[in-house]
């Protein structure tokens, strides 16, 4: 026993040494963190959520957080909890406003008619909403408001705005809570079923309003490769989903969004998937468009600056995409 303590204590740091020798050569690689996305639950995000349902994002490589409010994405992205986020042209101006460093990679879809002011058969006209409660969501909807509202030359003093979530206003019309609401899809579609007309939608706006694909600063220099691989299978995904046709992953999007089978291609029709040629179109005029909706969300009182200047759009991923 006696000799087996000496061995051990003299050949102990013999044995230590070569550890540490063996360590030098083979350094410690600290684990590469998985890339975090917020797409938020609607239509445009579907791609990406179908996408990490079926695993086609690796889940050792992406994180999708799904959040089904719009505010929800937002404030995740500006507190860091998120690398990537779909949000709308609107948004993307608010999380500039208030500071946050992001890159626009590419322009997903367009609303073409999903997002619209609904009211009871009462209401006739935009006209009629002078003075009437009007529920709508701090989102993309006070944006179609606002614009309905201006084209008519009235503003959001001229109603009663009705701050509530778009969950909650199928009750709220029912309840005679508020007289109109501001949905996008598929709450368009839900909200239609009981018997609502539309007084204005995205089809009427000038500066459309665009779903868009914008990262962290960080993630774009730090996570290039995945943010190009992500964009891929985005593209791909969309291509599935919008051919008509039944496809995997299917029953989870229904049961997201909460609609019939046969509810899902009218809604899908409503908003525009875009390709390579929209895409490097409307990245080229997204700045333009953004002063725009800028001059019409300040007058709203939606923006309380106008952003600062800057570089904000890398066209480099889509052109990697799409060569």
């Amino acid at each position: 026993m006696k000799k087996t303590k000496a061995l051990l204590r003299r050949f102990l740091p013999l044995v230590g040494a070569a550890l540490l020798l063996a360590a030098s050569f083979f350094p410690y690689q600290e684990k590469k963190s998985r890339l975090r996305i917020v797409p938020g639950v609607w239509p445009a995000a579907e791609a990406l959520l179908v996408a990490s349902d079926l695993q086609i994002l690796p889940p050792d490589r992406f994180q999708t957080i799904e959040m089904p409010w719009s505010s929800a994405v937002v404030r995740a992205f500006g507190s860091g909890a998120a690398d990537v986020a779909v949000v709308t042209l609107d948004s993307l101006l608010r999380m500039r406003d208030a500071g946050q460093k992001l890159k626009v990679l590419m322009v997903l879809s367009q609303s073409a008619g999903g997002d619209a002011i609904l009211a009871r058969h009462q209401i006739l006209r935009l006209q009629d909403l002078k003075g009437k409660r009007v529920g709508v969501e701090r989102s993309v909807g006070t944006y179609l408001l606002a614009n309905g509202l201006e084209s008519i030359g009235l503003t959001m003093a001229d109603i009663e705005v009705v701050p509530m979530f778009q969950s909650e206003m199928e009750p709220a019309m029912q309840g005679g809570q508020v007289e109109a609401v501001v949905v996008t899809e598929p709450w368009l579609t839900i909200l239609s079923r009981g018997g609502t007309h539309s007084l204005y939608d995205s089809t009427q706006l000038k500066v459309p309003i665009m779903y868009l694909l914008v990262a962290s600063e960080q993630a774009c220099t730090s996570s290039r490769a995945e943010l190009v691989s992500l964009l891929k299978v985005q593209t791909e995904m969309a291509k599935k989903i919008w051919e008509g046709t039944p496809f995997p992953g299917m029953d989870a999007v229904l049961r997201r969004e909460n609609l019939k089978e046969a509810e899902l291609p009218p809604c899908l029709k409503r908003l525009q998937p875009l390709g390579k040629t929209e895409n490097e179109e409307l990245l080229k005029q997204l700045p333009q468009l953004a002063l725009q909706m800028e001059g019409l969300m300040f007058r709203a009182g939606m923006l309380k600056t106008k952003p600062a200047g800057g570089e904000w759009i890398d066209s480099s991923f889509t052109k990697e995409v799409f060569k």
